[in-house]
């Protein structure tokens, strides 16, 4: 029996991908659950945050957990507000709106294109680090009196810490605020995924 010359490796190439198509299916119905999942534990650990639970930066009161999510609850949540401050409330915010795309793309059976897929999660990381910076800068520098209240005493956390007084310094309280401001609204479009001007539009519309 004879096979025409390339025909196997044509046939391994077309399992390959098949393969590899089936795996990215796998992957595609897994998100929206897993990212789910992911998302109310997150939520589920700031929102019953409680400073006496033994965690990254305490000890606690040796008393029971009482983070509804349990001892890595307690940790998560110590760890977000210690690092950012209040601004870790942005990372739930982003990320139901991360998981609400997963899940449309995965009800439409909607592939992305490769190039449109990179270009897009780019933008996003782009955009979540502009937030979480300006967040917190902005809360160290004009939300202090929240400092007894978070892990590690300082509002907007480490980062807020390291970036806040940088901008203070070279740009002045004015000007680091219109600085981080700017930054925000920028990072909250690419990382939330929307337009500022088509929002403008429809409140025009509204009005």
């Amino acid at each position: 029996m004879t096979f025409p010359l390339g025909s196997l490796g044509a046939d391994g190439a077309a399992a390959g991908s098949l393969a590899g198509q089936g795996a990215t299916r796998w992957r595609a119905k897994f998100a929206p659950v897993g990212g789910g999942v992911l998302w109310l534990l997150l939520f589920l650990a700031l929102v019953t945050h409680q400073p006496a639970d033994p965690a990254f930066s305490t000890t606690g009161a040796g008393d029971a957990v009482n983070n509804k999510a349990g001892q890595l609850g307690a940790w998560v949540s110590d760890i977000a507000l210690f690092l950012f401050g209040y601004s870790a409330w942005w990372l739930p915010i982003v990320g139901l709106r991360l998981w609400l795309s997963a899940l449309a793309r995965w009800l439409r059976a909607h592939d992305t294109p490769a190039r449109h897929a990179a270009v897009s999660r780019a933008a996003f990381w782009v955009g979540l680090v502009l937030v979480m910076a300006a967040s917190c800068a902005l809360e160290w520098t004009r939300l202090y009196r929240f400092d007894g209240q978070l892990p590690g005493g300082q509002a907007g956390g480490v980062v807020g810490a390291l970036l806040g007084p940088f901008s203070m310094r070279w740009l002045g309280f004015a000007g680091s605020g219109v600085a981080w401001i700017a930054a925000l609204v920028l990072g909250a479009s690419l990382a939330l995924r929307f337009s500022w001007l088509g929002v403008a539009d429809r409140i025009g519309s509204w009005v």
